[in-house]
């Protein structure tokens, strides 16, 4: 989520950006099989686990991460935030690595959940210090509010207390609830890189990452109208296809 902003308002897409070669150490978790079954379980394999814990100290209605809101559906991990009852924290849900990893590149393949007032996020996360992100707000995806433009985002959070985020909000070019898409963050000592189904759209040179971090992808609310707006009145499902992972350096052409 992001504080203090640094805004460049802006849909250019870049070229692509050259990377060494080096694809031996990674993970694919492909969902494309599973049709119900014990989510935890199969995530295990993959060396990810669901988050359950509250409290999270979001404005102004606090989320809890609910390991129930994680499910395998039909070909896809189903992750969902319940309709908010009027009291109460937002029922979330979060999936996050085991290990923690120094550079690296994340692709999730994804379809936004179609229900406005949610928060769908990306991360390569240690703390709110060392955080790059890409992060999709479903009530101002195609259109924007009184308070938040039109589009995604791409941010390094600030390094400092107090300090400036470096975020930039980018133009969709598609609908992105209506089929599934691959979000990409290239992370590497000097950058992180984003993509959106292979084409680069933005490179960030601050405030980048130094220290190990997990891989976190959650959805959440809290009612926010300068972020995700909402609270839901409905019960939210953005589905996740495939999720594949390279740790270290980042590879071309992987």
């Amino acid at each position: 989520m992001i504080s203090t902003l640094h805004l460049l308002l802006t849909s250019t897409l870049i070229p692509a950006a050259v990377y060494g070669q080096s694809c031996s150490d990674s993970t694919t978790v492909d969902f494309s099989g599973v049709n119900g079954g014990d989510a935890a379980s199969f995530l295990s394999q993959y060396g990810l686990s669901i988050s359950t814990y509250g409290d999270v100290p979001s404005t102004p209605i606090q989320h809890d991460f609910v390991g129930s809101n994680v499910a395998l559906g039909n070909g896809v991990l189903e992750m969902k935030v319940q309709a908010y009852s009027g009291s109460g924290h937002v029922k979330s849900s979060e999936i996050v690595s085991d290990d923690e990893f120094l550079h690296g590149s994340l692709r999730v393949t994804m379809k936004s959940s179609m229900t406005k007032g949610i928060c769908e996020g990306i991360f390569f996360f240690k703390s709110d210090l060392q955080e790059t992100d890409i992060e999709l707000l479903t009530t101002t995806s195609l259109e924007a509010s009184a308070t938040v433009p039109a589009g995604f985002w791409t941010t390094n959070q600030a390094q400092v207390e107090d300090g400036d985020s470096i975020s930039e909000n980018l133009a969709f070019w598609f609908d992105p609830t209506q089929g599934f898409h691959e979000y990409r963050i290239d992370w590497t000592a000097d950058a992180t890189t984003f993509y959106v189904d292979g084409q680069q759209v933005n490179r960030l040179t601050e405030n980048v990452p130094n220290v190990p971090a997990l891989f976190i992808f959650n959805a959440w609310s809290s009612g926010d109208p300068y972020w995700s707006a909402g609270p839901p009145t409905v019960d939210s499902v953005s589905q996740i296809s495939k999720i594949v992972l390279y740790k270290g350096f980042v590879p071309e052409g992987c």
